[in-house]
């Protein structure tokens, strides 16, 4: 993984590419446009590129072109949508939906089914979370 410029700049050289360190920083300009550059998103109009992947939380920076779309589906994790260029819609199975701006923000519950579509050149960033696995209760406390 090669980071951005600013990425990780104080840590031990072997947590310093890890999604998962203790300590993660990214500059989402320089990142949004790598994925701008990339052969995918010319081919089918969006990228993206996990930033940070924790067991429990995973940060997902998502750049699409006008018109691009994420068809309807829905995901076992809860989700937000922070929109950091540009304006996406966001519409629910139900036919409520809303379109989102920059700065704009959005939480979906898991199993939600939802369809994300960009209006104009957009960049977000998609965060997916589980919920915490129950810990087995330890054998001697019981």
């Amino acid at each position: 993984m090669q980071t951005s410029p600013t990425s990780q700049g104080d840590l031990r050289p072997e947590e310093r590419d890890r999604l998962d360190a203790p300590f993660v920083t990214f500059d989402v300009p320089y990142e949004l446009a790598r994925l701008r550059a990339e052969r995918g998103y010319h081919l089918e109009g969006h990228a993206g590129r996990t930033l940070t992947k924790y067991p429990d939380i995973r940060v997902v920076l998502v750049a699409m072109k006008p018109g691009a779309r994420v068809a309807f589906h829905e995901t076992a994790e809860r989700s937000t949508l922070h929109v950091v260029v540009g304006q996406v819609r966001v519409e629910l199975e139900t036919g409520e939906g809303c379109d989102l701006s920059e700065g704009g923000f959005a939480a979906i519950e898991r199993g939600r089914l939802h369809e994300i579509e960009c209006r104009e050149e957009c960049a977000f960033l998609l965060t997916l979370a589980w919920p915490p696995r129950r810990e087995e209760p330890d054998p001697i406390e019981m």
